[in-house]
């Protein structure tokens, strides 16, 4: 199976959200919930977010072999689409800043042995993970908790 099909099976699984809020929806405060999430979708508060993903991220991606498939919104100014061949920690964390900064693109990091797939959509306060092997779930567990984040699960 090749690298692509394999994202392409993991997506249809079952996901956890790492995010700045413990639920989704609180009882009567949507629009609250709303406004707040725009809140932290500024530029000063989302620097904050950005700095704890890239911490969780790159504190992850030190324990497992990965690929990298960047999907960067075509008018970046030196938009990359594809698998990442620069694995590099500055490569990585510079890619990762820019989708979350920007609100545009998006990586999907393949966890191969685990079949976990680690997903950053620009625009988003919040990191998907498909399919958390065991192992990864230990893990971010220590790692959200580290960074003042929250794990949901969602159901397909």
């Amino acid at each position: 199976m090749t690298r692509t099909e394999k994202l392409n099976m993991l997506f249809g699984e079952d996901y956890e959200l790492i995010d700045l809020f413990p639920r989704a929806e609180g009882e009567g405060c949507q629009d609250f919930i709303n406004q707040a999430e725009q809140y932290f979708l500024q530029d000063g508060q989302l620097s904050q977010f950005c700095d704890r993903a890239v911490t969780l991220v790159l504190k992850l991606l030190c324990y497992y072999p990965f690929e990298m498939f960047v999907q960067e919104y075509i008018p970046f100014r030196s938009p990359r689409s594809g698998w990442l061949k620069d694995k590099r920690c500055e490569m990585v964390a510079r890619i990762i800043r820019k989708v979350i900064m920007k609100k545009k693109g998006q990586v999907d990091i393949l966890l191969g042995k685990e079949n976990t797939i680690v997903s950053i959509v620009g625009g988003t306060l919040s990191i998907a993970v498909y399919h958390p092997s065991e192992s990864v779930s230990s893990l971010l567990d220590r790692l959200t908790e580290a960074e003042g984040l929250y794990r949901r699960r969602y159901f397909i």
